[in-house]
């Protein structure tokens, strides 16, 4: 989405005469870049790239957008973008700038100076209290209900990745599939798993993980130490903390 309009309405209070039709399409310019952030951290789905140009020297006083491109984050970083702009009038002071929000919260962000358009590699940094809570990474199954697991090397836990992919074990068995998010909604397919024989303890655990994974339907993060997963029927709870922290 390219947002020209306020550079349009300059140009007629100023008098500059405005191309139409073909030649406003033939001198239109393009900048190719990428944005990107140093932090370790997945993006959540839903997260939006906004790149703009802005005009700090505009009359009024406030900054002038001149031109904006606004798209959903489908890859990791670094994320390139194409910015379509108009001719630039001289005289102005333009800089390149960018954001990346979820829901229209910002989470990192261009310095507010901005960059200089030859510069179109842009470092965003974390916006101050944007931290956002996301199910991603690799944890240890805590406690199932009332249930508590012992803390140990083979304890069982999962790994959630951004593509969707699942994978851990039960306690027993290694089990692999896929999941689905929307929000704080989540949803586990089929998982495939090993059939390895254990002992009667480690079976009765893996008849209970295995028969309440199915069943969750949403998930939520308190801090960074903790991820409850909730089943839709029962109401039943599972806690999962990181897995360094076992």
């Amino acid at each position: 989405m390219i947002t020209i309009r306020r550079f349009v309405l300059t140009l007629l209070m100023t008098g500059s005469v405005l191309p139409v039709g073909n030649v406003w399409a033939e001198n239109m310019h393009i900048l190719h870049g990428q944005a990107l952030y140093h932090e370790r951290m997945a993006l959540p789905p839903g997260a939006m790239l906004n790149v703009w140009i802005e005009d700090t020297a505009a009359a009024h006083g406030a900054p002038l957008v001149v031109a904006e491109q606004r798209e959903e984050i489908q890859r990791a970083v670094p994320i390139s973008y194409s910015l379509t702009y108009p001719p630039l009038p001289a005289g102005g002071h333009y800089t390149l700038n960018a954001e990346i929000t979820v829901e229209g919260r910002r989470l990192f962000a261009t310095s507010n100076e901005g960059v200089p358009l030859d510069h179109p590699a842009l470092v965003l940094h974390r916006v101050a209290g944007s931290a956002v809570r996301v199910p991603y990474g690799t944890w240890g199954i805590q406690s199932l209900g009332d249930r508590h697991f012992e803390n140990s090397a083979d304890a069982p836990g999962l790994t959630l990745q951004q593509d969707g992919t699942v994978y851990g074990s039960d306690g027993c068995n290694r089990l692999m599939g896929h999941f689905r998010i929307e929000g704080q909604n989540l949803h586990f397919l089929p998982f495939a798993m090993t059939r390895r024989a254990c002992l009667p303890p480690l079976m009765l655990q893996e008849q209970l993980i295995s028969r309440y994974l199915p069943t969750v339907t949403s998930w939520s993060r308190e801090g960074e130490n903790r991820l409850e997963l909730r089943a839709g029927a029962s109401g039943e709870t599972m806690l999962l903390v990181p897995r360094d922290t076992l």
